[in-house]
């Protein structure tokens, strides 16, 4: 006959700093690989302004992206709130309000998309100020 195993003894904060650690040696292992990309790519030889000229027709790919990320969170903000109730992010007192909040959150999120990756740069380039 066999015994049932063990709950876990482990402390309740230690999965949370568990995720914690992990979510903070990802952010610096991104941050080394990128530093050490820049040295690699400055020490290669190459011609920086050409690289800088092919990563710029990218951005407005990346900018296209960010647009319909935001898009989605608009269109899917009932389906958002309900998650994060499931995932105990919104208790349940807080959902009407948490509905309600999604004008603003759309207006804060398409001010960041006009201030960062659009940029006032290429808006007044579209306006045809720059």
């Amino acid at each position: 006959m066999t015994t049932p195993l063990r709950p876990s003894v482990a402390l309740p904060g230690a999965h949370r700093w568990r995720r914690f650690l992990v979510a903070v040696l990802a952010t610096v292992a991104t941050v080394v690989a990128m530093v050490l990309g820049v040295i690699a790519l400055a020490s290669s030889g190459l011609d920086i302004f050409k690289v800088e000229a092919a990563v710029a027709k990218l951005r407005l790919y990346g900018v296209l992206v960010q647009v319909l990320i935001v898009a989605m969170i608009g269109m899917r903000w009932r389906a958002l709130v309900r998650w994060g109730q499931r995932r105990n992010m919104v208790q349940s007192h807080e959902v009407d309000r948490a509905m309600a909040f999604r004008s603003k959150a759309m207006a804060f999120l398409c001010g960041y998309l006009l201030l960062i990756p659009i940029g006032p740069q290429t808006l007044f380039q579209l306006l045809g100020m720059g």
